[in-house]
């Protein structure tokens, strides 16, 4: 990492601006909540939703957490869940392949496991030997989708496809973005980040990969995988280690938001690269 590289990514991590973008993150439906077990049910949904563009997953997102409010919260929603009167209740919403009966399932699945372990967090814990918090959310997920067999009765590879793409295993290999995503929310304490899952160190924690983050990591010499899978999250967390090695995906929510309110485009467009933080040690934004 060049030193001019390392200062600007200091800067961009403490400019007190960038929290101003919380309104444009799905985090935000974390920050509707106090209660840390309300922050994990919430959380586990706006992750697990949180693809494609802000605009369009957000309103999914807000409706199942308005209904979960009518009913004493997320937690309380998830752990008592008729399923009967949540599908009538949530009849008609969905998100791209994801439907209604699938936030039920996964609503219901949650509760299940919230309840037999006390937290989420609980199944969260990072051995002495594990390189980092992969395998630690794969126990969670894995749980998680043996509560969903037992909600829908048949083997999770047989289960509708929009409820499976809600629990990927971070352990099998892809950058498993959204579930990382949850775990920077529910492990990182800041102003952005929550802090439920005090058990686990923030120096285990993976940066969430998505098409913002990977973009913008190569461009700015992160690393040069074309593959935005977990050997590309690795990589880029081994880098910015290098600026905290305790906390290196504090850096992450400035990065994503370089990418998702300035509209990187991976190549030199004069109107959005003037705009850009990062402009002078990007390959393409400093061209012409």
């Amino acid at each position: 990492m060049t030193p001019a590289l390392r200062a600007r990514l200091l800067e961009l991590a403490a400019d007190p601006r960038t929290v101003d973008q919380i309104g444009n993150d799905p985090v935000r439906f974390v920050h509707r909540y106090p209660d840390p077990a309300d922050q994990e049910i919430a959380g586990f949904f706006a992750s697990a939703l949180a693809f494609g563009r802000v605009s369009l997953f957000a309103p999914v997102i807000a409706a199942v957490l308005d209904r979960a409010d009518a009913l004493g919260g997320p937690s309380t929603w998830a752990r008592t869940l008729d399923a009967d009167a949540e599908h009538a209740a949530l009849d008609g919403l969905y998100y791209r392949w994801t439907r209604a009966s699938d936030l039920v399932v996964l609503a219901a699945a949650l509760g299940d496991v919230q309840r037999s372990h006390g937290s989420l967090g609980a199944l969260v814990r990072v051995g002495p030997d594990e390189p980092d918090v992969v395998p630690a959310l794969s126990r969670l997920v894995l749980a998680v989708r043996e509560a969903v067999v037992r909600h829908t009765g048949v083997p999770f590879d047989s289960a509708p496809r929009g409820l499976r793409y809600l629990l990927v295993d971070p352990a099998e290999g892809s950058s498993a973005k959204r579930v990382h995503l949850y775990a920077r929310w529910m492990v990182r304490s800041d102003a952005v980040d929550r802090g439920v899952w005090s058990h686990v160190p923030p120096r285990s924690l993976l940066v969430p990969v998505d098409t913002h983050v990977h973009r913008i990591a190569r461009l700015v010499g992160l690393t040069d995988r074309k593959a935005a899978d977990l050997r590309t999250s690795r990589e880029v967390t081994a880098r910015l280690r290098a600026l905290d090695a305790e906390d290196p995906v504090r850096f992450d929510f400035a990065l994503a938001h370089v990418g998702i309110s300035g509209g990187c485009r991976g190549q030199h467009v004069p109107a959005v690269c003037d705009a850009c933080a990062l402009q002078s040690l990007c390959s393409e934004g400093s061209a012409g």
